[in-house]
């Protein structure tokens, strides 16, 4: 769980700034009381914002909508259908974060197009996002293009985007490649793909290799378990 973190004092003339209606004021007032938790005050500022067009206000007018969609869960409706407008209209005015999170809002006919989007600003996870969906439409040399792309970091992106690789080439019925990648994420230090990697090979008939890498998925499993526990 995300811990809270009261923002930043506010510039004591940004409440009279935007009571004269300077729009990024507005936003700016607006956005300290929603990270404030005054969502009801917020709103006020937010939309005055929003309505003259401002981007990021749109954005935090959207997140807004939808945490009262998450708290009024299952009938929140009506705020899940806002908070879908609101991250659109401020995507569409070219704010990032918003473009980003188009990825999981966008209706499935479009879902491609605002992945596309999101990967030309950057977004780390909307290439392997765009796998998934080619993967999903059966384009799988197209979706077997990005997994690669991505497998081929070294950070934790890669380190995923490997574990879906190996998946869809096990799906394939590539069982050597799917090997392949699980051993290097194993050989990392991951039980899980330590595990999959011996049902891989137990799959090839590499008994006695299925086995140890069994064995060496369980030691692993302990690891991890001790260091996620906290320390005393």
């Amino acid at each position: 769980m995300a811990i809270w973190q009261r923002p930043e004092p506010l510039n004591p003339e940004t409440e009279s700034a935007a009571e004269a209606g300077y729009v990024p004021a507005m936003r700016q007032l607006g956005k300290y009381l929603y990270e404030s938790r005054k969502p009801d005050q917020a709103e006020k500022w937010l939309l005055a914002a929003a309505e003259a067009r401002d981007a990021e206000a749109m954005y935090t007018l959207s997140k807004l909508h939808h945490d009262r969609a998450s708290r009024e869960s299952p009938d929140g409706k009506a705020h899940d259908l806002a908070a879908a407008s609101w991250c659109r209209r401020a995507a569409e005015q070219g704010w990032v974060p918003a473009i980003w999170s188009m990825r999981s809002w966008a209706d499935s006919e479009e879902h491609e197009s605002w992945i596309r989007k999101a990967m030309e600003t950057g977004d780390p996870h909307a290439p392997s996002a765009l796998a998934h969906l080619l993967a999903e439409e059966g384009r799988t040399s197209e979706a077997e293009h990005w997994y690669r792309e991505e497998s081929r970091r070294p950070d934790s992106i890669g380190f995923h985007a490997r574990d879906y690789l190996a998946d869809f080439l096990l799906r394939q019925g590539r069982l050597e490649e799917a090997a392949q990648h699980w051993r290097q994420n194993a050989e990392a230090g991951s039980s899980a793909a330590a595990h999959k990697l011996a049902y891989v090979l137990e799959k090839l008939g590499e008994i006695e290799e299925a086995d140890r890498w069994r064995r060496q998925a369980d030691l692993l499993r302990v690891r991890e378990r001790e260091e996620d526990e906290p320390e005393r």
